[in-house]
């Protein structure tokens, strides 16, 4: 375009540095308008004398600044001054330069004029002419070619809004000649939707004479509708009346399609705040709140005229209100995160905990251009906050008056809590407890057993159960039965061990003193039951062998007689084996009488007995202090026994064995094995470190003992038992010192079915 334009003057290159500088600054504009409108001041300033140029950029540089300044109402800055002071400066520079200038041709003095000179004038007169009428051609070729090309549609219409004129690029894209157009009218290319408004807009300039401006929808040739904006400016005569209409229609579609899609995403960003369960709101950068949301509205139920900056924090509760303002006011000064919480009264005076958080939005620069926040509905979570600590009051409370002693433990179980219970009875609070400190609290007795249930219970994660004493801060020792459970997270992991330690000397002393009066009863019924077996035998045996004694007296007698009377005496000797076969049969169906015992036999795990036994056996106090260990191997096959009785018998072996090592200065130690053997048995033994058996198998005889205490038929009881399950019982010395007893059980056939059945001692035999 600047070739065309340049014209054929000395003034050229600075003529083109003009326009391009000034082309420059207008594309700050939009483009097409901004150069339109240097291009006219160019030719009208050219055209014309240098004053109605220099008027021509007058006005056109100062409706170039005050599109610049108005255009998208943006807020003036330094930024925007200095581009319309570089915008219109460039524009008078350019009129400066392309002004014509009067022609100054000097005056020849009449004295001195000749005819050549004359010919002279008039030659050049006539030369000037024929410039000037160069020069406007040339200007028309270039204003023609300027309209036909510029990149956008321009028109003209008469008065009556006619149209009297368009462009080149006009029929380009309407694909219609003039005179189709102007058949068809310019309104019947615009968007069905958007006729209606086009048309109200255009009659209104046609009817008020005020510029014309649209935006609205052209169909092209292909069909197709593109935005374009329309501008219309009236050129008016010497009276002021409008005689036509020039306009300018921009393509604007990839513009309005941009806009669209800013404006759908600005709804629906709108309706996200409206919907979201919260109150969100925006302030200005000195901290007053200006936006809210639908739901902050109808929360407080005000409307968008009612509703002021201050109104938030008049619904606060005044106690609260100066702390929550100095807070906002606070994080506003020094532009950081804000974040708060406080009660909000709702519409129907019902206050609810909100939580309010506040961050600042900056620019590139940093400064902050609006704060933007959200007040969080959190009523119900203070409420359940408020329950927790409540429950949590409770709990705590609860645990420090609870009559017991509670504690935790670590993991690798360090102790980590004690009530208040611990402290009031031992005396010492948790740091003087932790790591070994507790051990100085547990009577030497104990400490070693308990250590041992505690570690095993660690390292296993098994649940822990002993019974240990505990020095009282006076100190005495008590009696206190420790149980722990451990607390796993979802993986298995054990994260803490709770434990409770009751106190139970009372019924300690309680089972003692039981215990003892269920010894003095038991032997009280044994020698009871001895009085009335030995009446009961004496009175059986006494007539037989009373009849035995009168025999044998009246055989002496016989005998005694000169001459012996041999008959009578062997009568005599008859009667005395006939009594005496009678006494034994008294005492056989005694016997027999002992062994009438019922049996309920079941398939039992002889691991299981054995351990069972053991454990009834730790529960008697005088026992607790033996050694025992088990080699029970597992796997062993099952045998059909009663488990009371069989239980009974491994009773009273482990007792005898416990109580064998009496006076020997040795502890008490006892090994139980179990093992299957060949012929399709079990062989249990239970060898003991006392004194050993004398007398050999006699020791299996009724009322035989070697304790002073002893009545002599626990043994024999034994095994009569293990006699009545098939089974045999047997003893032996140990080298060194001590004995084992061996019981042997028969094995439970994998082929057989056996119910669980009663099966009398007697019968069995």
């Amino acid at each position: 375009m600047l070739t065309v334009l340049i014209p054929r003057s000395s003034r050229v290159a600075a003529l083109s540095v003009a326009i391009a500088g000034a082309s420059g600054v207008a594309g700050l504009l939009e483009p097409v308008t901004g150069c339109l409108g240097l291009v006219l001041v160019v030719l009208v300033a050219h055209f014309f004398d240098r004053s109605f140029g220099r008027l021509a950029a007058s006005f056109v540089s100062l409706g170039i600044a005050g599109t610049m300044l108005t255009a998208g109402h943006p807020p003036l800055s330094s930024g925007s001054i200095g581009r319309c002071a570089v915008a219109i400066g460039a524009v008078w520079f350019c009129a400066e330069l392309v002004s014509r200038r009067p022609r100054h041709i000097q005056r020849p003095d009449s004295t001195a004029h000749s005819k050549d000179d004359d010919f002279d004038h008039k030659v050049r007169q006539a030369l000037t002419a024929s410039e000037s009428r160069e020069l406007i051609r040339e200007r028309e070729a270039q204003l023609n070619w300027l309209t036909e090309n510029v990149p956008s549609l321009l028109w003209r219409t008469d008065a009556h809004g006619r149209l009297e004129y368009m462009n080149r690029r006009t029929e380009d894209y309407t694909g219609l000649r003039f005179e189709e157009l102007r058949a068809r009218g310019w309104l019947d290319l615009v968007h069905p939707d958007d006729a209606p408004s086009t048309l109200e807009v255009w009659e209104d300039s046609l009817a008020s004479g005020r510029p014309y401006d649209s935006v609205h929808r052209l169909r092209a040739a292909d069909n197709t509708y593109r935005w374009f904006q329309c501008k219309g400016t009236p050129m008016r005569d010497a009276n002021g009346d409008i005689v036509s209409w020039y306009g300018l229609s921009t393509d604007i579609h990839e513009r309005q399609l941009a806009q669209e899609v800013l404006r759908t995403e600005e709804l629906n960003l709108r309706r996200l705040v409206d919907v979201l369960p919260a109150m969100i709101w925006r302030a200005t950068p000195e901290g007053k709140v200006d936006r809210w949301s639908r739901q902050m509205l109808a929360f407080m139920g005000k409307t968008e005229q009612e509703f002021d900056g201050e109104m938030l924090l008049r619904l606060i509760p005044e106690a609260d209100r100066l702390r929550v303002r100095s807070r906002w006011r606070q994080a506003v000064y020094e532009g950081v995160s804000y974040q708060d919480t406080y009660q909000v009264a709702g519409a129907d005076g019902t206050l609810r905990w909100y939580l309010a958080r506040g961050e600042p939005f900056r620019d590139e620069s940093g400064q902050i251009l609006h704060w933007f926040g959200v007040c969080t509905d959190i009523d119900d979570l203070k409420q359940t906050e408020a329950a927790l600590e409540q429950r949590e009051h409770q709990l705590h409370e609860l645990i420090e008056t609870i009559p017991a002693m509670l504690w935790s433990n670590d993991p690798q179980g360090g102790l980590t809590y004690i009530n208040r219970k611990i402290v009031e009875f031992v005396g010492l609070d948790l740091s003087q407890l932790a790591g070994a400190g507790y051990q100085k609290t547990c009577h030497p007795d104990d400490l070693n057993t308990m250590i041992q249930a505690w570690t095993h219970s660690v390292e296993t994660g098994e649940p822990y159960c002993h019974t240990a004493r505990l020095r009282r801060k006076d100190g005495i020792y008590r009696w206190y039965q420790h149980t722990g459970e451990a607390m796993r997270d979802a993986d298995g992991n054990i994260v803490q061990w709770y434990g409770l330690s009751l106190d139970i000397d009372e019924r300690k002393r309680a089972e003692d003193r039981l215990r003892h009066t269920q010894a003095e009863l038991a032997r009280a019924t044994q020698i009871a039951t001895v009085a009335e077996l030995s009446a009961s035998i004496a009175h059986e045996l006494n007539q037989p062998l009373t009849s035995v004694i009168a025999n044998a007296q009246a055989c002496n007698r016989w005998l005694a007689a000169s001459p012996p009377n041999l008959s009578e005496a062997r009568t005599s000797a008859e009667s005395v084996v006939r009594d005496a076969h009678s006494a034994d049969e008294t005492m056989k169906s005694i016997r027999a009488l002992f062994k009438s015992q019922s049996f309920q036999k079941r398939k039992r795990n002889v691991k299981d007995m054995v351990l069972e036994s053991v454990r009834l056996l730790r529960e008697d106090e005088t026992r607790q202090t033996a050694d025992i260990d088990l080699d029970l191997p597992d796997g062993l096959p099952p045998v059909f026994v009663d488990q009371i009785q069989i239980q009974q018998v491994l009773i009273n072996l482990i007792t005898n064995g416990i109580e064998a090592t009496e006076n020997s200065g040795r502890t008490p130690k006892i090994l139980i094995t179990a093992k299957a053997l060949r012929d399709g048995s079990v062989l249990l033994e239970v060898a003991d470190n006392g004194v050993g058996i004398v007398g050999g198998d006699s020791i299996f005889d009724a009322f035989v003992t070697t304790k002073s205490t002893g009545m002599g038929i626990g043994l024999a009881v034994s095994r009569s038992i293990i006699e009545a399950h098939e089974g045999r019982l047997t003893a032996a010395n140990n080298q060194g010192y001590g004995s084992t007893f061996s019981v042997v059980l028969p094995v439970l056939s994998e082929e057989a079915v056996y119910p669980d059945v009663e099966i009398s001692g007697a019968a069995s035999r």
